[in-house]
């Protein structure tokens, strides 16, 4: 939410500037600003599910467990899937946010 809000908030000011911008210069713009804020808010996400498993992989390491046997338990593959998920929805919200908001924003929508 906070993506998408970011993006279509940038969008709206751009086109108070230029109210005249067509769809294809908003969508490039809007396109722009999210690529700036998928790299900080995917490796925020990711590490906050690294952060949360940590004390588990410590302490499997502690007690010698191989490796495979780690990535392999239930609590680290549903940590895994979860941010591979949440980083999937960032990367997809992106285009949509900056689609949809061109097409209501434009004046050629």
């Amino acid at each position: 939410m906070d993506v998408t809000m970011s993006i279509a908030s940038a969008m709206e000011e751009i086109r108070i500037i230029d109210p005249n911008l067509k769809w294809a210069s908003l969508m490039k713009a809007g396109m722009n600003i999210g690529g700036d804020i998928m790299g900080t808010m995917a490796n925020t996400l990711i590490l906050a599910y690294v952060g949360s498993a940590i004390t588990l992989l410590l302490l499997f390491t502690a007690e010698g467990t191989p490796f495979w046997r780690m990535i392999n338990l239930e609590s680290i593959a549903t940590e895994a899937v979860r941010a591979l998920a949440g980083s999937t929805g960032i990367i997809l919200s992106i285009p949509i946010t900056a689609a949809l908001a061109g097409i209501f924003l434009s004046k050629s929508g």
